[in-house]
């Protein structure tokens, strides 16, 4: 399943992808598509644990705005997304988003930004 969002909703193998995931620091990019595969299911032997397995109960976002180009070809959405855990706990999660039309008219991603809300010490 998560093969196939992979390349469902991302353009990889079209365009140059921009993907940043939230719990990455050794790898921090995924240029291509067997890395983000990684950090949706997870690798042994990596940082990835499996964003897409994780056990999550509710996913809400609040979508700071959207900006769309005239031609309606691009767009970039920015917000946040809340994850709640399994002990109720919710962590809060930036967000920013770029997608493009394919040649069949489909929105894909072409930008994938997440990361920790800052919370001051």
């Amino acid at each position: 399943m998560a093969s196939n969002h992979v390349r469902e909703f991302y353009a990889y193998g079209d365009e140059t992808i921009l993907f940043k995931p939230t719990l990455a620091s050794e790898d921090q990019f995924r240029e291509d598509f067997d890395q983000a595969l990684s950090y949706f299911v997870g690798t042994e032997g990596t940082e990835d644990g499996g964003f897409a397995i994780a056990p999550y109960t509710n996913v809400r976002w609040e979508n700071e705005g959207t900006v769309i180009d005239e031609d309606g070809d691009m767009a970039v959405a920015m917000g946040n997304y809340f994850l709640t855990g399994t002990d109720g706990s919710e962590t809060k999660d930036e967000y920013s988003f770029a997608y493009m039309k394919d040649d069949d008219g489909n929105l894909r991603i072409i930008l994938h930004h997440r990361s920790l809300h800052y919370s001051p010490s």
